[in-house]
């Protein structure tokens, strides 16, 4: 299960880091950072990396997804990417993708996040609990 949050307001994404491929399971990396910006991806393995690529040295367009899911969270904006590659803007600057996302959104908003200084036990118990970049 994959799980990767981003919050805009407050400058964070954070991720699990269990990676498998139906028989073995192994901790990597879902989340990396380029020039400013987070970058993470959910779904096929070869296909995250292929967006990563992309995001790092563009080409014309962005690869399709079959079956991924990428955040792009820089200092101004949360861009959620799946199917043809198109990016779309997150309005509300909160989101979360993979197979865990809708449990970590619930979660996420039970814990109440409006102000980050004041909910700092909360999120110490997020990054306590996820891989964070």
């Amino acid at each position: 299960m994959t799980t990767i949050l981003a919050d805009l307001r407050l400058g964070v994404m954070i991720s699990d880091s269990s990676i498998s491929d139906g028989d073995r399971v192994w901790i990597g990396r879902k989340v990396w950072r380029h020039k400013g910006a987070l970058i993470g991806g959910a779904g096929d393995f070869d296909e995250v990396e292929s967006f990563v690529r992309w995001f790092k040295k563009p080409t014309a367009k962005p690869p399709s997804f079959g079956n991924s899911y990428a955040l792009v969270l820089t200092s101004n904006s949360l861009t959620y990417y799946a199917g043809t590659g198109t990016g779309s803007k997150v309005q509300n600057g909160i989101e979360a993708i993979g197979s865990g996302g809708k449990a970590a959104m619930c979660a996420y908003e039970a814990l109440a996040f409006t102000d980050p200084i004041g909910h700092q036990p909360a999120l110490w118990w997020l990054k306590k609990r996820c891989f964070v970049s």
